[in-house]
């Protein structure tokens, strides 16, 4: 066995150990242990607002599969990971430190169960002004705003931009005009979201968070 053959080996070897000390390799596997196909996983800093391109470009990981991320060594650990099931199911995790982790197993007991609800097909073809005001009487900081027709299986732009909603402010959400029925999703700062589905937007004026 050639010397090259032989550290490469043993480079496998050690990615493929039960553990992973702290590091500067953000790169982890993804372990899919749930009945579902993983169509999609996004990988950003915890620092960026917006998630990135689809880590698995044309690939997926079947149930009991699992498939490498691979990440830049740029320094940076804390990152926020989208999964994103067949049928348009997904999860989120946040602020991981992915230098210090070999495997995201989905699945695994105790584990977090997929927050998003599967995107339904809208009973309603009415046509209209789907555009209104997002008013935040949350008390909390908005983030980041979603907001995509119900019959599209992704959730599209953040429509804040760079823009932030405080507490008690208003923003002006500017939507093509079309299709009325649309899901929406807000995140918080912190990170803690809710989403709501098939809202019939032409007959909103000011979309209200508590």
């Amino acid at each position: 066995m050639s010397r090259r053959v032989l550290l490469a080996a043993l480079a496998l070897l050690a990615w493929a150990g039960p553990g992973r000390a702290q590091s500067n390799d953000p790169s982890f596997r993804v372990v899919n242990n749930t009945p579902n196909v993983v169509n999609e996983v996004y990988a950003s800093p915890s620092s960026e607002r917006s998630w990135g391109h689809d880590r698995l470009g044309n690939e997926v990981i079947a149930p009991g599969a699992s498939q490498i991320i691979r990440l830049p060594a740029d320094g940076n650990c804390s990152f926020d990971i989208r999964i994103v099931y067949q049928g348009g199911t997904a999860e989120e995790r946040r602020n991981l430190n992915t230098c210090n982790m070999t495997d995201l197993v989905l699945g695994q007991p105790g584990g977090p169960a997929p927050r998003t609800a599967p995107r339904t097909q809208p009973n309603s073809t009415q046509q209209g002004n789907p555009s209104f005001n997002l008013v935040n009487q949350s008390g909390k900081v908005i983030e980041e705003f979603y907001a995509s027709p119900s019959s599209q299986q992704n959730w599209g732009p953040d429509r804040l931009g760079d823009d932030v909603v405080q507490a008690g402010a208003t923003f002006p959400v500017r939507l093509p005009q079309g299709e009325c029925t649309y899901d929406i999703r807000i995140v918080f700062a912190g990170g803690q979201s809710q989403e709501r589905r098939n809202v019939n937007a032409c007959s909103v004026t000011n979309y209200t968070v508590r």
